[in-house]
């Protein structure tokens, strides 16, 4: 059995702000409990109204931490961060690798995939790995191009 807390923790993890403050607000409204099974949701009458003024408002803070894609001066080459914005990659690329982005991305098609750690020799989808992390923005590696192998660089080179 799948419990509704355990849609709930999925879809907070995994960006789907509809399906998590549906089942917010079902249990903040004491129709549901975080413990029974998730089938009682496909049952309930929502209150279209409320849920959209919890979305706008962003009640569960979903989405605030993002992927950024950050292009390098080497052809083919790809820097990845998790980060709030824009400025805060911009200013940590530019700290660890003293170089200005050619381009940066944010990428959440992205999080939904599997990479691979050169560290670790593990994979994981990167909806799943950016709940380990702690502090933001946060460097996860290099891949070129096509590839899903993060390296962690130094400054010069692999």
């Amino acid at each position: 059995m799948i419990t509704v807390g355990e849609i709930l923790q999925l879809a907070i993890e995994t960006d789907m702000h509809g399906l998590a403050h549906r089942v917010f607000w079902a249990i903040s409204e004491c129709i549901v409990s975080a413990e029974e099974n998730s089938e009682i949701l496909d049952n309930l009458d929502y209150d279209g109204e409320a849920i959209a003024r919890m979305i706008a408002q962003n009640v569960l803070n979903i989405g605030k931490v993002k992927l950024f894609v950050v292009e390098t001066t080497k052809p083919e080459e790809f820097a990845f961060y998790y980060s709030e914005n824009v400025l805060e990659t911009h200013a940590l690329h530019q700290e660890l690798f003293r170089e200005s982005a050619k381009r940066l991305t944010n990428a959440p098609n992205l999080l939904g995939r599997v990479f691979e750690w050169d560290e670790q020799y593990n994979a994981e989808v990167l909806y799943f790995h950016r709940k380990q992390v702690v502090a933001f923005p946060y460097y996860l590696g290099h891949a070129r191009a096509g590839e899903r192998f993060l390296y962690k660089m130094v400054e010069g080179g692999f």
